[in-house]
């Protein structure tokens, strides 16, 4: 029988990840395998994907039986049992082929034993996207400025007008701008290949705060009139990856 025991170092972290799942589908499949955890959910509407990573190396303890384990799981009713931990509580999982027991370990031990779902994994053609426009950067500054735009409207403009300008526009009843320069303490990174802009929904963009808690950067890519990717780099190895398509005109 397939077997796997992780344990993950931090339940919070963990945490945040499920709950951004939670906002775009019910039920999700991680497959475990000896190269790694990886997981992908795609919206009902197919306007929003997230792409999760991680790699042996980002937790404690990392054992696969058998080639292959997949873990099918309720994403909300797990959020809420993983939630449970403490700042400085790990998580661990253990799982077969019929259940999976969720552990959060810290002063105390508390376990949850569920049924393994099976959870079809979606069929996402591999795309090619060639972005123009690629922004790394701590995380706060571009959180701060979505909350800001989420303030005046339901939409939020990316622009990048030239090589050293990206502009985070709220439109809306009224308009709420952010605008951060290449020489910003806050930039990693900053390529500008042609200028470019486009426009996305607020409502999705907020599925992935809870990312912006626990990611040390988030690298933002988009083109004019274009999908947007993020990546945001988790601290303890690996990354999460948001696609949103554009919002129409």
């Amino acid at each position: 029988m397939a077997r796997a025991r992780l344990s993950y170092p931090d339940a919070k972290s963990f945490y945040n990840m499920l709950d951004a799942i939670s906002k775009i589908v019910d039920e999700i499949t991680m497959i475990i395998t000896s190269d790694g955890v990886r997981a992908v959910a795609l919206d009902p509407a197919h306007v929003a994907l997230i792409n999760i990573e991680l790699p042996p190396e980002s937790f404690i303890e990392y054992e696969v039986e058998d080639g292959e384990v997949k873990l099918g799981f309720n994403v909300a009713n797990t959020a809420k049992i993983v939630k449970r931990g403490k700042k400085g509580d790990k998580l661990d999982i253990e799982v077969d082929e019929e259940r999976v027991t969720w552990s959060i370990v810290g002063a105390t031990i508390k376990r949850y034993r569920l049924l393994n779902l099976d959870v079809p994994v979606p069929e996402v053609p591999e795309a090619q996207l060639e972005f123009k426009i690629r922004i790394a950067m701590v995380v706060d500054p571009f959180k701060n400025a979505l909350k800001d735009a989420e303030a005046v409207g339901d939409t939020v403009e990316l622009e990048a007008p030239d090589e050293n300008t990206f502009i985070i526009r709220g439109v809306g009843a009224a308009t709420a701008e952010a605008k951060i320069r290449s020489d910003s303490p806050a930039v990693v990174e900053f390529h500008v290949e042609e200028p470019g802009k486009s426009a996305y929904s607020i409502e999705y963009l907020k599925h992935v705060l809870s990312l912006t808690r626990v990611a040390d950067t988030i690298t933002i890519e988009f083109s004019q009139n274009m999908p947007l990717r993020l990546k945001f780099q988790l601290p303890a190895g690996g990354g999460v990856t948001y696609l949103l398509a554009p919002k129409a005109a």
